[in-house]
């Protein structure tokens, strides 16, 4: 250990002219370091450095990284014009706020007659007759708005490949001449308290459907390989959906713009259900 720490300050001065970018440990700091190696002295040769970069080839390396991001996004903006995921339908802000609304509202009234009508009830040992009517008011409006209103579409959005991102001329030939069953789409309902709901789904997979629910669905799917993938205790995939039929052609009118680009895509739609009509008279035909 003496022999080593004495020996230090020769290698310092003949290893730092070498190594100008590495940190020296003092000898000192070397010997203590060795403590619970004496008995080992002559295994060891120990040479402590910094591998950590002086503080301007840090900020030459931390620009040199902004300055390839800001130029992968901006190749990425200059190639595709059109996003990977296009909103073609929204059912419109006031109607959504007043379906959520009204979901929430029957929410807290069926959690009123419940939690706190229904005890006074029992503790004022009122007839049972009554006490069942009571829970039957908080309950029944609350699972009939969440039966009628769960189909309700609020946003549909389609998934573009890359081949029809480039520009509006290879979108428009990709939705009215190649757009294939296998499209993916994803369909935003709201759950029993409000909270969206995403499925994603291929426009293959719809259907048009009459008198379900009360009216209140005009397109089905079949979702039962996807429910038997579930876990028990997650919520089954949603079957049927409810988008106006004028809902497409209604809203060309009234696209939103924002920076010069639109939020909404209203005509992709009115192309798909095209396509789904016509799928489904071809099968109905075929069967006939």
């Amino acid at each position: 250990m003496r022999a080593l720490t004495a020996a230090a300050p020769r290698l310092l001065s003949r290893l730092s002219p070498q190594h100008p970018d590495v940190l020296w440990l003092p000898a000192t700091s070397c010997a203590q370091l060795l403590r619970p190696l004496r008995r080992h002295p002559a295994a060891v040769v120990l040479c402590l450095y910094s591998t950590k970069a002086p503080p301007a080839k840090m900020a030459e390396v931390v620009s040199k990284r902004q300055a390839d991001a800001t130029l992968a996004a901006a190749k990425s903006k200059a190639t595709y014009e059109i996003p990977e995921r296009l909103l073609i339908y929204h059912a419109g802000t006031g109607r959504t706020t007043f379906l959520a609304m009204l979901k929430v509202t029957t929410l807290f009234i069926g959690a009123f007659f419940c939690f706190v009508a229904v005890p006074s009830y029992i503790s004022a040992d009122k007839p049972v007759s009554e006490t069942v009517k009571i829970a039957l008011c908080g309950v029944i409006p609350f699972f009939f708005v969440t039966y009628t209103t769960a189909p309700f579409v609020t946003h549909l959005y389609i998934h573009l490949p890359v081949s029809a991102r480039t520009s509006r001329a290879a979108l428009e030939r990709f939705v009215r001449a190649a757009l294939p069953p296998s499209a993916r789409l994803t369909a935003t309902t709201m759950s029993a308290i409000g909270k969206p709901r995403y499925s994603t789904l291929c426009a293959g997979d719809l259907r048009p459907v009459r008198r379900r629910r009360f009216g209140l669905v005009n397109y089905a799917r079949d979702a039962g390989a996807e429910n038997r993938g579930r876990r028990w205790y997650e919520l089954p995939a949603v079957r049927q959906f409810h988008v106006p039929e004028g809902g497409g052609g209604a809203a060309k009118e009234k696209t939103v713009r924002k920076e010069g680009r639109r939020l909404v895509e209203p005509w992709i739609w009115d192309a798909i259900k095209e396509k789904i009509a016509k799928r489904s008279g071809e099968a109905g035909g075929a069967a006939s």
